[in-house]
């Protein structure tokens, strides 16, 4: 055969090989919040945020969740999901300090155990920044029916409703839909493919199975940005003190915090609801310094520079907690309002909505007494 000959049948085979990956990508059906198996390590820049950890590790486990693996026998595991925004996923917090991971370890204490009727204890996240609750009710939709046996689902939303309708500039009516699979997930059956190298199916599948024995990613001076998003909002040219009636918003958070209850109540789940908690007093000048958030437009991809008050943020998230309580209780399930817990200082959180390890670890530890005074 002469040369050209073996070069169309290089690529004969390796088009063929690129239909064979699109086509198992495409009938695995499986929808992952996180890159299987991806492992990122951040170096936290201490002088933008002295109250956290110096290491965070992000590592998700197989099945796209931040956490553990699942071991290989599950009989008798007590298995729980959380879903919802960035106070949920915690992406500066080290994996174990995340309230979360405290969580699993709290349940994993012998007399939690036996409290739970359980051998072992396991709590995946797929919770993901600045996704509102119409998208976390999408992302449950599409993930859920991989999970074969589930035994609570720990929903913390709200916040990110507020901040994304605040982003574009308070739309009323609201538009249908705001984000696509391509943001709710890192990989999914319905991703479009191409023929550059970079957009194969099969590179994917060659990159899933070589993400397991890869070191991590490294990150040095994460949070760093920071500094100039303060900046931006101390300097802020102008300043938003009133919205358009937020009811719309409002009612679609409700809409879709029922239908997320619904959803996993008929997976035969337990379901809390866990009333996100955030900065709920009035700033001083060390505590303002230190804020960031709320503006029109997305701060971390454009140059904002019309900022709402945080008086209109901190009614804006009173509404939506009390619509929040007000769904679990007509839907008679467990809420929990962590307000009184959390005392809002910059022991507790390192901006507006956000833990340090101390303010995770209260919320771990009132979450894990929710969890075992009605443990089945």
């Amino acid at each position: 055969m002469n040369l050209a000959g073996v070069a169309g049948a290089a690529a004969a085979l390796l088009a063929a090989s690129e239909l064979a990956a699109r086509a198992v990508v495409r009938a695995s059906g499986a929808y992952f919040v996180w890159r299987p198996h991806e492992r990122t390590h951040l170096q936290i820049d201490r002088a933008s945020l002295p109250t956290l950890e110096p290491l965070v590790r992000f590592e998700v486990n197989a099945e796209g969740e931040r956490g553990d693996e699942l071991p290989l026998q599950r009989h008798g595991m007590y298995r729980v999901l959380v879903a919802g925004g960035s106070a949920a996923e915690g992406y500066l917090l080290d994996q174990p300090s995340s309230w979360p991971g405290v969580l699993q370890s709290l349940l994993r204490e012998s007399a939690a155990l036996a409290q739970l009727g359980a051998r072992s204890v396991h709590i995946g996240n797929i919770a993901r920044s600045l996704v509102p609750c119409e998208t976390v009710l999408m992302m449950l939709q599409h993930t859920l029916p991989r999970y074969e046996t589930l035994d609570l689902v720990l929903l913390m939303v709200g916040a990110s409703d507020a901040v994304t309708w605040m982003e574009q500039r308070c739309p009323v009516p609201l538009p249908e839909s705001r984000f696509g699979l391509d943001y709710m997930f890192d990989e999914h059956c319905e991703q479009r493919f191409g023929w550059k190298p970079t957009d194969w199916a099969l590179r994917q599948l060659i990159s899933r199975l070589a993400r397991r024995g890869h070191s991590p990613r490294n990150r040095e001076r994460a949070g760093s940005k920071l500094v100039e998003l303060r900046e931006r909002r101390r300097n802020a040219a102008r300043w938003i003190d009133s919205t358009p009636d937020p009811e719309p918003m409002l009612a679609r958070f409700e809409q879709n915090l029922a239908a997320m209850i619904e959803l996993c109540r008929r997976r035969g789940a337990r379901v809390i609801v866990v009333r996100q908690p955030w900065f709920d007093k009035e700033l001083d000048e060390r505590e303002e310094a230190v804020m960031w958030n709320f503006c029109i437009g997305r701060p971390y991809l454009e140059k904002t520079s019309e900022y709402y008050t945080h008086p209109l943020v901190r009614s804006l998230l009173t509404r939506l907690d009390e619509r929040a309580a007000a769904t679990a209780r007509r839907l008679q399930v467990e809420e929990l309002d962590l307000r009184p817990l959390v005392e809002p200082n910059l022991a507790n959180y390192y901006d507006y909505l956000h833990f340090t390890p101390q303010g995770a670890h209260i919320v771990a530890e009132a979450v894990s007494r929710a969890v075992l005074a009605r443990a089945r």
